[in-house]
């Protein structure tokens, strides 16, 4: 059996998409990765529990937001201090740089009795569940109205 011949042109088209997706990885390494810390979610008594690895964060550099059935976390992670400034890398895994990070969560939360505390490098988010008030009676006042000097005849 006699290998089968490929077209001159279809290898210059195989060439020129191999070319365009090292440009697209190259452009993205330029700008940097993003960063997916470590998250945990889970349910406590009366609501959910959301812990996020942030090491070298400090607390004064989060911000920490629900919308809807969504946690959002944003952030900036800085260079160590006293840590050189940027060098020729041979190797770098630490992240340095702003991120942000949407976690979903199973249930509606109340974020009005929301608590976040940053220790150890961890984010300790405490969302008490939503109390929905949809089977609660709620009693509407009845006012009477009368027409005073009213004539009916």
């Amino acid at each position: 059996m006699s290998p089968r011949l490929v077209p001159y042109g279809e290898i210059e088209l195989l060439k020129a998409e191999v070319n365009r997706l090292i440009e697209i990885l190259l452009r993205t390494t330029e700008r940097g990765a993003e960063w997916h810390p470590a998250v945990d979610v889970f349910e406590e008594d009366g609501g959910v529990i959301v812990q996020v690895e942030l090491p070298g964060v400090e607390a004064h550099e989060l911000e920490v937001g629900l919308m809807d059935r969504s946690l959002i976390v944003r952030g900036t992670k800085r260079r160590l201090e006293g840590e050189p400034a940027p060098r020729r890398y041979h190797l770098m895994e630490r992240f340095i740089g702003k991120f942000q990070l949407t976690v979903e969560l199973p249930e509606p939360a109340d974020p009005r009795t929301a608590r976040a505390e940053l220790e150890d490098g961890v984010l300790t988010v405490r969302l008490p569940r939503l109390v929905e008030q949809r089977h609660r009676m709620h009693t509407i006042p009845v006012v009477e109205n009368r027409e005073e000097g009213r004539d009916d005849g």
